[in-house]
């Protein structure tokens, strides 16, 4: 099998993070491999630095965003797979290898985020961290029901009979799910690679995070009202909906709390956080056994991360009903 590759990494004002990112990429590349940058309308010198480090560089022709962006390298690619790696996450070493060794007989195959955080944050580790425990613990089995551009591998012919990303979908939000969906309906499967853990440089402080999952959460609503009710249960997470259950349960049991909380019922107040706490045990385990410190308190951001479930869910519904479907 063929498994040559184009990996298309989307930039926009990166230059922070280019030549972290550029350089592991660069050295386990194969003579019949492609390193693509495409430019979104940066506004630094991210173009210099790229020329610098010697890399490929298209400008965007699509819609301005995470969707667009790929998709022009996604359309340029000339191998039989295209690699998405974001800008900001730097591959381990071994990368090339061990992603050979499973594109044998899937569509698609998708790497992780790394147990490990930039930075002190306990927010930056609550997103980082979320992410790895949904991948490597939530996850049963070797297919992964969504995927996450940070590292995805997909068969470049595949990718075209689907067109790429939808390019409608603004920001960096689920545009990715939105395309595993359509690949999974079209017989495709995502195969995960947990040994392949690339660590993210992103930085987040606790306002930028709940603004982020606002916007994804809202975003992944929108998507669940619009899609087409034919292909099946929704993803709604890079996991399947059963394996979402603790989180599903603990937007609602997180509310039955702040209801007893209100009305002052300390039987309803106690069942709706052991309730909570229940079903997001195993992720304060794992959390505090691999951040220590920083990851006990990164426990803390769970509680209000599960309340913006519902009010984010409702304004989708609103803008549902108003006439907005993006």
């Amino acid at each position: 099998m063929n498994s040559a590759l184009t990996v298309v990494v989307p930039v926009h004002n990166s230059r922070d993070t280019l030549e972290k990112v550029i350089c592991p990429l660069q050295a386990e590349l194969g003579p019949e491999d492609r390193l693509l940058a495409v430019n979104d309308r940066s506004s630094d010198d991210s173009a210099e630095i790229l020329s610098r480090l010697g890399v490929e560089t298209i400008d965007s022709y699509g819609k301005p965003g995470a969707a667009g962006t790929r998709n022009t390298g996604g359309m340029a690619a000339e191998t039989p797979w295209i690699l998405f790696v974001d800008s900001d996450v730097v591959v381990p070493c071994g990368w090339r290898m061990k992603l050979a060794s499973r594109m044998e007989s899937v569509e698609a195959v998708q790497g992780v985020y790394s147990r490990k955080a930039a930075g002190k944050s306990a927010a930056t580790f609550y997103k980082n961290y979320y992410y790895f425990h949904t991948f490597t613990r939530r996850i049963k089995g070797p297919f992964i029901k969504g995927c996450g551009t940070f590292f995805f591998a997909v068969k470049a012919d595949s990718f075209r009979d689907l067109s790429g990303f939808d390019e409608n979908i603004a920001g960096a939000t689920i545009e990715d799910a939105d395309f595993s969906e359509r690949l999974w309906a079209g017989g495709g499967k995502v195969l995960i690679a947990p040994d392949i853990e690339v660590f993210h440089l992103r930085e987040y402080s606790a306002a930028q995070l709940f603004r982020y999952e606002w916007n994804m959460m809202r975003a992944k609503a929108l998507y669940i009202l619009r899609r087409d009710r034919s292909r099946g249960a929704p993803s709604i997470s890079v996991a399947g909906f059963g394996e979402m259950v603790p989180v599903l349960s603990g937007a609602v049991f997180s509310w039955v709390f702040i209801a007893g909380l209100v009305l002052f019922n300390i039987p309803l107040l106690l069942a709706g956080l052991l309730l909570t706490l229940a079903g997001q045990l195993p992720f304060i385990c794992y959390s505090v056994h691999d951040g220590g410190f920083r990851g006990l308190k990164a426990c803390s951001f769970i509680f209000p991360d599960l309340l913006l479930i519902g009010p984010a869910s409702l304004s989708a519904l609103w803008s549902r009903i108003i006439g907005k479907k993006y």
